[in-house]
């Protein structure tokens, strides 16, 4: 097996729930979808994967959000629906390395505009995000969303909604990837303290930190994609 990537995840799932819904006239262009606590309860998901669904479809042109005002289908939004079956093809074209190479620079270019625009409530997020990794050391599942809450929250602090649209569409493109990476011994434990360097440097508003350490976090997950690309391009021995 190759390292191309094959997208199977919760926010897949959602994603295609929510599409079905607005093709099949369940909620109409310029009706507002329930609010997201809601939508996490109904399919027993975790907000973050409300939240990173909703945004990818949101960078697709079906969806809108305003703070305050909520989500709702976009006017266009069935002129941007693409059968199911085109839209696996072309996923499955896109690679982990092309799809990291997209992230990293959106993510280095997110985390420097957050040292430079974060309010003290976005900080707060962003330490209660490191706080969930570390105590979620033992459980694989919840430290993948507390992580993902991390970022979530590094790109909102960037206040620049197109950049934000963007990385969550990249990172949710990687999401089986980063499952699976952080099964290699001590990425977990690395991947707190490089975010904890984050974390201080956007707090300090020292934009040219945060993007050091945001390219030396990028920098570890580039060698653990290597790694795990040559696991998968090994022969099955059965």
């Amino acid at each position: 097996m190759g390292s191309t990537f094959q997208k199977n995840t919760l926010v897949d799932v959602i994603i295609r729930e929510l599409t079905r819904m607005i093709e099949q006239g369940e909620i109409k262009p310029g009706e507002f979808l329930p609010p997201r606590k809601d939508l996490a309860a109904h399919y027993g998901v975790g907000l973050s994967t409300i939240q990173e669904a909703i945004q990818a479809l949101s960078a697709m042109g079906m969806l809108e959000s305003r703070p305050g005002k909520g989500t709702w289908v976009s006017q266009d939004a069935l002129n941007t629906l693409v059968p199911p079956s085109t839209v696996e093809s072309r996923l499955g074209e896109l690679d982990a390395r092309k799809l990291y190479d997209a992230r990293a620079i959106i993510e280095v270019g997110l985390t420097e505009l957050a040292a430079k625009r974060a309010t003290p409530e976005d900080v707060e997020q962003i330490w209660k995000a490191i706080a969930r990794m570390e105590a979620t050391l033992e459980d694989n599942s919840a430290f993948v969303e507390a992580d993902l809450d991390f970022h979530l929250a590094v790109a909102r602090a960037g206040h620049n909604e197109l950049l934000e649209q963007f990385y969550y569409l990249a990172r949710s493109l990687l999401a089986d990837v980063i499952t699976e990476i952080i099964k290699l011994s001590n990425v977990k434990e690395d991947a707190i303290e490089i975010q904890q360097q984050i974390a201080e440097a956007i707090a300090g508003h020292d934009h040219i930190k945060a993007r050091q350490a945001a390219v030396d976090h990028m920098a570890i997950i580039d060698s653990l994609i290597t790694e795990w690309s040559k696991q998968q391009a090994k022969p099955d021995p059965s």
